[in-house]
């Protein structure tokens, strides 16, 4: 299945440097240009879904083809904490991620579900949906407290 347009203007944001062109795919390590957690497909579309309803606009890359998702934030913003459990995992840095170019946003294989350029997802707003009790993940918990997320 050829990918679909992509949804935004390319004109309208700038596309981070980590990014390859259309066409084509890079592979970068983890801590380099971003931080990477990654979840099974079965838990992300709630979480996904909470995080957005936060204002969580990071870049996602889904992969059906290994059944598993990747929340990708600002370098240096995120630890592992309680909330590493049921397959959720920080990606320690050097660990290699392929990245598409920004256009590829369907298909069988590697993916975005929420494509680069506009925005990151804040770790407290990642670590509030993740430790959040079952059932809850529609309204985040909204705390101050920093421990566990900064380095």
């Amino acid at each position: 299945m050829p990918p679909t347009p992509f949804p935004h203007k390319l004109s309208s944001f700038t596309l981070p440097p980590w990014v390859p062109p259309p066409g084509g795919m890079r592979t970068w390590g983890c801590g380099e240009h971003f931080d990477a957690v990654r979840l099974p497909a079965t838990l992300a579309s709630p979480l996904i879904a909470a995080l957005q309803a936060a204002g969580g606009r990071g870049p996602v890359l889904a992969d059906p083809y290994s059944g598993s998702w990747h929340i990708l934030l600002d370098p240096d913003t995120i630890r592992p904490g309680p909330w590493a459990r049921h397959g959720i995992r920080l990606l320690r840095p050097g660990t290699r991620l392929t990245i598409p170019a920004a256009h590829v946003t369907v298909g069988p294989d590697l993916h975005w579900h929420t494509p680069p350029g506009v925005g990151y997802t804040h770790a407290e707003a990642l670590n509030d949906a993740l430790t959040s009790p079952p059932g809850s993940t529609s309204t985040l918990r909204r705390t101050t407290r920093r421990s566990g997320i900064s380095r």
